[in-house]
């Protein structure tokens, strides 16, 4: 099954149909959800990181471990903003073993530069999972957005940073925030305190 939803949901990319992919049922966005996104986002998602986008006046996001980039896809398919990826395992997301790419995806020298953060991008963690490396990426940010998706309290699964814990410096505050459909997942928005 999990194969059939792949080549299905490949399929609906192929005809830019992103209202069809946010349809799929449950059992099988359960299939596929770890390997093509972690969270699987409704309409009244994406509507509200296009407001985001939209109440700080930023052209798009950068998705930092972009992975497949279907999410990616679908916040620029339904709003329009720019999306770029970052990944840092180029030879995995280039080798035929890795799963389909949706959006194209840099794939920058490390320790990363500030020039590979647009500041009037928003920075987005989706399920995120090494916290030295998000607070280097923070620090190389000069913009004043952050979106971190993932687990809120009960849902049994870890993330680093964690969406309402980031341990971000006193310059971020959490501004706003969205569950991800009613899957205890959440979009944690920041926005950088003008001093």
């Amino acid at each position: 099954m999990e194969d059939h939803v792949i080549d299905v949901i490949v399929s609906l990319y192929s005809q830019n149909n992103w209202k069809r992919i946010l349809d799929i049922s449950d059992e099988s966005k359960n299939a596929v959800t770890t390997k093509l996104l972690w969270v699987w986002p409704t309409k009244k998602n994406l509507q509200f990181v296009q407001g985001v986008i939209e109440k700080y006046n930023l052209k798009g996001i950068i998705s930092i471990g972009c992975g497949t980039g279907l999410l990616e896809w679908l916040i620029h398919s339904f709003s329009n903003f720019s999306v770029i990826g970052i990944e840092v395992n180029k030879e995995w997301w280039t080798s035929k073993y890795s799963m389909p790419q949706f959006i194209p995806v840099k794939f920058p020298s490390m320790p990363i530069q500030s020039n590979d953060l647009k500041e009037d991008h928003a920075l987005l963690f989706c399920y995120f999972n090494n916290g030295p490396a998000f607070q280097d990426y923070v620090n190389a940010y000069a913009g004043n957005v952050i979106m971190i998706i993932g687990p809120g309290p009960g849902r049994g699964t870890h993330t680093d940073p964690d969406p309402f814990k980031p341990k971000l410096k006193d310059a971020w505050e959490l501004c706003d925030f969205q569950e991800v459909g009613d899957t205890k997942d959440f979009i944690a928005v920041y926005a950088k305190i003008k001093l």
